[in-house]
């Protein structure tokens, strides 16, 4: 079973201090040495990381820190599950007491640019959308002129709505509450017809209500958001090993292999490039510190994009989110990857 702990001591640092600066391979070194690799999850946060009835812990960024793992040393069991609030996240980032915050971080000029952190993926491709009670009859976001919609009046999200809505020659009218989690209960409570926030978010809040068949997500988004792992941008290899994790589930799902498939396709495939990206012949893990099947072993641990997506936020899943933006690019979505060379 994943190891997990309460980090605590990064808190002393300042959320906006740079990071010391590290050697490449320095944080895989480090990594190594301590046998585990530390990801820092949400506490209770459907589709993204809680508890499982066993104890254990599921959900997509789980699974990719379990992918991390299985990366580094073959086992995905090495990942080391640290439940954190967003704003411990930084700090522990820049201390080392994490090694990648798995918190579906949204990718920002600022946090990229002045803050000295990296980016994995975009392993989300998001956006803010709307929920509204299946009764209203509401399937499309043009429908919403008039609408009620419970929020905290006065911020950033009140002004990105206002801007929306405006563009459209359409209006609304703001239910005021004094903090966000007060909206979904008035929402829930009929006090209002709208409700938003990203869309992880929105089907996790609506599969805790009483009745969640009884409110729809529509497809539309506005504000577009880039989520993925963060990590310190100060060791280049490290960077790498994470970015080249996520492209090994996506290029796994454009090669047809799951976790179902893996063992037969390794056994029957004679694909120069299905071949290289199993670590069958010409071995690239090398060229950043990794094993030659690493890419191999993501697969048998967690399965490729798509089968993360659906157990965690598919239409098997208690969210049931269509893959929408994060279908892969030759299906009409955005995930893509590098070429395997």
């Amino acid at each position: 079973m994943m190891r997990y702990w309460i980090g605590g001591a990064a808190m002393a640092l300042a959320a906006g201090a740079l990071p010391a600066p590290a050697q490449a391979g320095e944080i895989l070194d480090r990594v190594k040495e301590r046998g585990t690799v530390r990801c820092a999850v949400f506490d209770d946060q459907p589709g993204l990381a809680t508890l499982g009835s066993d104890g254990s812990w599921v959900g997509f960024d789980v699974d990719y820190c379990r992918a991390f793992a299985a990366a580094i040393f073959g086992d995905p069991e090495k990942a080391e599950i640290v439940k954190m609030n967003f704003a411990q996240s930084f700090p522990a980032l820049q201390s080392g007491e994490v090694d990648v915050a798995n918190m579906a971080i949204t990718y920002t000029l600022g946090r990229d640019a002045e803050q000295g952190y990296d980016f994995v993926g975009p392993t989300l491709y998001n956006g803010m959308g709307f929920m509204v009670h299946k009764e209203l009859g509401i399937t499309r976001a043009e429908q919403l002129d008039g609408a009620t919609i419970c929020l905290t009046a006065g911020t950033l999200l009140d002004a990105y709505l206002s801007d929306w809505f405006g563009a459209r020659n359409m209006t609304y009218q703001v239910v005021a509450v004094e903090q966000s989690t007060q909206r979904y209960q008035m929402y829930e409570a009929g006090r209002c017809d709208v409700v938003t926030t990203e869309l992880p978010l929105l089907a996790a809040r609506r599969s805790r209500m009483q009745n969640p068949d009884a409110h729809v997500i529509l497809e539309e988004t506005f504000i577009k958001s880039h989520m993925g792992p963060l990590i310190v941008e100060t060791d280049p290899q490290w960077s790498n090993v994470m970015r080249w994790t996520h492209y090994a589930l996506i290029n796994a799902e454009e090669y047809g292999i799951s976790q179902a498939n893996i063992d037969e396709v390794a056994k029957s495939t004679q694909a120069p490039d299905v071949r290289r990206f199993l670590g069958l012949e010409e071995g690239l893990g090398a060229k950043i510190g990794l094993h030659d099947g690493f890419a191999a072993d993501i697969v048998r641990a967690v399965g490729n994009y798509n089968d993360i997506w659906e157990r965690n936020f598919g239409m098997s899943s208690a969210l049931k989110l269509p893959r929408g933006m994060n279908a892969l690019a030759q299906d009409g979505g955005l995930q893509w990857a590098p070429t395997w060379r």
